[in-house]
């Protein structure tokens, strides 16, 4: 089975093209310059690697798209489509639906959550307008306004869609009409390159503090309408200044200087006099953030949304979040985990062994609660975590399942 991968939101189908060359399948990966995000871009997840020194099985174009080069493809576009339709099979994500349809090869799109969400063509429409009545500037208006409907057409052609997400599935899957074609996936993960492994400078650096709390997550949380999804980093701030104050812990906030909203969230840092708990680094590999989580005393803080959700998806019964990939890395490491998460039927019902919060207060509690956990406490949390990752997405049983969908497209075809 040859099989050619497009979409490489996160690194997705970087590590989808390793573990199914594992599992002895001739996948190729199609890499161009699409993504605006060095996260997207397989130099980021492994340092070894750079534009100039790519594996075999991944074939760079280095070019950048435009929008409308997915309506009118230029020459470059051209000819990675028509490489592309050399497979027997396709396995993409994002915009990589619009390449496989113009490839006019089966194909099987997963969907993390732009996908989905950039087909949904009248509710960024809406928003645009809400946008607008808050004085704020439409996100990705224009991205959906060229690509939308494009995009939307290519995942009703798709022959089966993986949801990611189960939240999405009512808000996105029934609204696109094909619940008839939807299959539930779990996104294979490399936990084995997250055991823990000691930089000792590093370590040193954080060896007089108690606990160290790690939120790499993306600043994003100033206002409910401009982006897609909000951090709720504001929440956690305003929860840790009242835990230093009231608790005084010897402890050390650690924040990476990634999103819209870095500046505010600094002057909030100032505004609470906070500041000496308070590190900002820059934005880093994978390297730095396997590091970061191969300290004893760390503590990984993610996502908490917003605490309005209700006026932005006032037809939702529940405000819908699952794992980042922050939380993948946390439970990979062993790592004890702060984070919002909603997605308990995705996940045959089982609340993971994370300290989950919303509210800042709630927030407040598991900071408290962490606090008093001793170094073996945290280990044990660490390790049920790691066991539930671990049970859901290894990559053996995950990697199989994408292998069934392609198999399974196959034999439709035949």
């Amino acid at each position: 089975m040859k099989v050619h991968l497009y979409g490489n939101v996160l690194n997705n189908s970087y590590t989808l093209c390793k573990f199914l060359r594992k599992r002895g399948v001739n996948a190729t990966m199609f890499l161009d310059n699409w993504s605006n995000h060095e996260q997207d871009y397989p130099w980021r997840e492994d340092s070894s690697l750079s534009p100039t020194n790519l594996p075999e099985w991944i074939k760079y174009y280095n070019y950048k798209p435009g929008k409308l080069t997915f309506h009118f493809p230029n020459q470059e576009m051209k000819k990675m489509i028509k490489d592309f339709a050399d497979c027997d099979v396709a396995l993409v994500n994002n915009v990589g639906a619009i390449i496989a349809m113009r490839a006019k090869v089966p194909y099987f799109m997963y969907s993390l959550g732009t996908c989905l969400d950039m087909a949904l063509i009248g509710d960024k429409i809406k928003k645009a307008i809400i946008n607008l009545s808050h004085f704020q500037r439409p996100n990705a208006l224009l991205t959906t306004l060229v690509l939308g409907g494009l995009q939307k057409r290519a995942i009703k052609k798709a022959d089966r869609v993986g949801i990611l997400m189960g939240y999405q599935i009512d808000t996105h899957a029934r609204k696109l009409g094909i619940m008839h074609k939807i299959e539930l996936m779990r996104l294979p993960w490399d936990i084995q390159k997250y055991e823990k492994n000691d930089d000792p400078e590093l370590k040193k650096n954080y060896s007089e503090v108690d606990l160290v709390y790690f939120m790499p997550t993306r600043h994003v949380w100033q206002t409910l309408w401009e982006h897609d999804f909000c951090k709720g980093n504001d929440k956690f701030i305003r929860a840790f200044a009242k835990f230093v104050k009231d608790d005084k812990p010897n402890v050390k906030l650690i924040c990476v200087k990634k999103g819209p909203d870095v500046s505010v969230s600094m002057k909030l840092i100032s505004d609470l006099e906070i500041e000496e708990y308070v590190e900002w680094i820059d934005e880093m590999n994978k390297d730095g953030i396997r590091a970061y989580n191969s300290l004893d005393n760390i503590i990984i803080v993610d996502q908490f949304g917003h605490d309005d959700w209700k006026q932005r998806w006032p037809n939702n019964r529940e405000f819908g979040i699952g794992f980042s990939a922050i939380g993948y890395e946390a439970m990979s490491a062993r790592n004890v985990l702060i984070s919002t998460f909603t997605d308990l039927q995705f996940y045959d019902n089982t609340a993971p062994p994370v300290f989950m919060a919303f509210s800042e207060d709630e927030i407040y509690v598991k900071l408290v609660e962490t606090l008093k956990l001793s170094a073996e406490e945290r280990k044990t949390v660490g390790e049920k975590g790691f066991e539930f990752f671990h049970k859901y997405h290894n990559w053996e049983s995950t990697t199989d399942n994408f292998i069934r969908q392609l198999e399974n497209i196959l034999k439709s075809d035949d």
